[in-house]
């Protein structure tokens, strides 16, 4: 219990306190994903609000990104600023360390941000209900096949501690979430898995390795190409 309320306090803002011990945080990582359905079933919610959809589209998202803290937004302004750099590997860490967002920063989260509007207002709305499930079980699979780019940070104790099994642990809490609405969701599911492979294999050839700002990216891509996939297959879903 104490490792799922460890979880919640890193990946969100909903305030429950405990004492810190990195051992009950490895082991709150298995349950990465049942804070993904906590995010979801909150952005879901406001499908039942009277308002017309592009209203409730975006409340829904005003308040995604009010209970992640924007953390993994952050993560996505730092990767684009690095990783579009076209530095070392040594510039690109620095960079991505820098409060400051540039310009490749910005320009990364406007399109994100209006991709996922545009095609949250496409879809049935209970996919939002899975999207932010499988975008923290992407951030799983990520860290289990890569290593820690840095020497130290933010990213240290999540990187290390994750491993093929747990994400396989976690795919088990992922897997009937998400075939209780639809077998065929399976899918996109698995479609948005391969580009995180991909995506995680690019971006440690480039660093060395995943950091903190990576797998906020990670989680935010790939909650944006299961929106997108879910779109294309609307007709089957």
């Amino acid at each position: 219990m104490k490792g799922i309320i460890l979880i919640l306090n890193f990946f969100t803002r909903i305030p429950i306190y405990t004492e810190y011990n990195e051992e009950d945080f490895s082991k709150g990582m298995y349950f990465l994903p049942l804070i993904g359905l906590i995010i979801g079933f909150l952005m879901y919610i406001c499908s039942y609000i009277p308002i017309d959809k592009p209203i409730y589209v975006l409340l829904s998202w005003i308040l995604y990104i009010w209970i992640t803290g924007g953390l993994h937004l952050d993560g996505v302004a730092d990767s684009f600023d690095g990783i579009f750099s076209n530095r070392s590997k040594e510039e690109i860490l620095k960079i991505m360390k820098d409060s400051r967002i540039g310009a490749f920063g910005v320009i990364g989260l406007t399109i994100l941000i209006l991709t996922n509007l545009v095609f949250s207002y496409y879809i049935n709305y209970v996919y939002i209900l899975i999207m932010p499930v499988i975008g923290r079980s992407s951030a799983l699979l990520a860290a289990s096949i890569s290593t820690y780019a840095r020497n130290n940070g933010m990213g240290y104790v999540f990187i290390t501690h994750s491993n093929i099994r747990k994400f396989f642990i976690s795919f088990l809490i992922v897997l009937p979430i998400s075939v209780l609405f639809n077998i065929f969701i399976l899918l996109p599911i698995i479609i948005t898995y391969i580009f995180v492979i991909f995506l995680t294999k690019k971006i440690s050839k480039k660093i060395g390795g995943m950091t903190g700002d990576t797998i906020g990216l990670i989680i935010e891509l790939s909650q944006t190409i299961f929106l997108i996939t879910i779109y294309i297959l609307r007709g089957m879903l």
